[in-house]
């Protein structure tokens, strides 16, 4: 009987052993496929070398967690191969791409995208901030980086949506898309002064048009139509 319960008790310590070692690869591989979707989007945004230092480091962080638990896994094994051979890369490189260098993308579909990613990075930037990984002028940089690319982003979005509404001559629609962007980028820290105030001049050059556009509506007194479907259509739809 003795006996019995005793193999019992291996066999329940082997399978808590077993479950706890299936849920730390399970944790360290969550952060790695995060953040490699981080440094995918890479490639569509101008991350500096610094962020993606960062962010390298993190995955070779979990993959040598990883591989504690299970040293002969190839694919952490290959992991750890090719995120070193990306910091030495990144050690090599300096400076950081213009804000400038940025072009955002015309289809809203690609765009989710990115600002999904954009708002993960913050969240990670933050815990990393947290763990001593980043100090506090790369930290503030970086956040600042992001939200400025976010903000390039939302102002691309209501520019084109006002363009369009334009077109449609949906004109009350137009008005309001462009004096809610001059409300966000006047809400902004002025750490981006060019191009806020290059599309400031393109919002108000615009608001002049559909003012003038009214006026003569007025005077040929044939109002513009009110189309419900197409000013709910053209109202921002995220809050970014």
């Amino acid at each position: 009987m003795l006996l019995i319960i005793g193999v019992n008790l291996l066999q329940q310590h082997k399978e808590k052993l077993e479950l706890a070692r299936q849920q730390q690869l399970a944790k360290q591989k969550a952060i790695i496929d995060e953040t490699e979707q981080l440094l995918s989007i890479g490639a569509a945004l101008p991350m500096s070398p610094a962020l993606l230092t960062v962010l390298n480091q993190r995955v070779l962080e979990a993959t040598d967690a990883a591989l504690t638990v299970d040293p002969k896994n190839k694919d952490f094994l290959r992991r750890k191969a090719d995120v070193q051979a990306m910091l030495r890369t990144l050690k090599q490189q300096n400076g950081e791409p213009a804000l400038d260098s940025f072009s955002v993308p015309n289809d809203e579909k690609q765009l989710v995208p990115l600002v999904q990613g954009l708002k993960r990075l913050k969240e990670v930037l933050r815990h990393e901030h947290n763990r001593s990984r980043v100090d506090n002028e790369q930290f503030t940089q970086e956040m600042q980086r992001a939200d400025q690319l976010l903000v390039r982003i939302n102002s691309h979005v209501l520019l084109e949506r006002a363009r369009f509404a334009m077109t449609a001559s949906q004109l009350g629609s137009a008005k309001q898309l462009l004096s809610k962007l001059i409300t966000n980028l006047n809400a902004q820290p002025s750490t981006d002064l060019a191009f806020r105030d290059a599309v400031l001049a393109q919002a108000n050059t615009m608001l002049d048009e559909i003012d003038q556009r009214q006026q003569a509506n007025l005077h040929q007194g044939k109002p513009t139509k009110a189309q419900d479907d197409l000013d709910e259509l053209f109202q921002p739809k995220k809050k970014w």
